[in-house]
């Protein structure tokens, strides 16, 4: 799994990209978990390029947005979900839990 950040106006943008398994939701979790330790509390999760997602890479979201709830301000939305990750999400009730856009420009807005 590759990760990638870029600023966009007041938000981060956080992009990974491959599959979300038990296998690399580690090495998301550390990712994210840096981000938010460093003070960056506005992220945008960019899924345009996540092709699969197992319970184990949903349980990463619902641990970022634990840290992320009590900071002032802080804010975790998702961005570029396809019909599959969509699904996934949605099955699993995570919709309800997180602001969902279609892409990344209407995030940030």
């Amino acid at each position: 799994m590759n990760i990638t950040e870029v600023r966009r106006n007041d938000r981060l943008v956080v992009a990974p990209v491959g599959r979300l398994d038990s296998g690399t939701a580690p090495l998301l979790d550390r990712h994210l978990s840096a981000v938010i330790q460093r003070g960056d509390t506005r992220l945008v999760l960019d899924l345009t390029g996540v092709d699969y997602i197992s319970s184990t890479g949903l349980s990463v979201f619902l641990s970022a947005a634990k840290k992320i709830k009590p900071v002032p301000g802080g804010s975790l939305a998702l961005a570029g979900l396809n019909s599959r990750i969509r699904l996934v999400f949605e099955m699993s009730g995570f919709l309800r839990l997180f602001p969902v856009f279609a892409s990344v420009d209407e995030a940030v807005a």
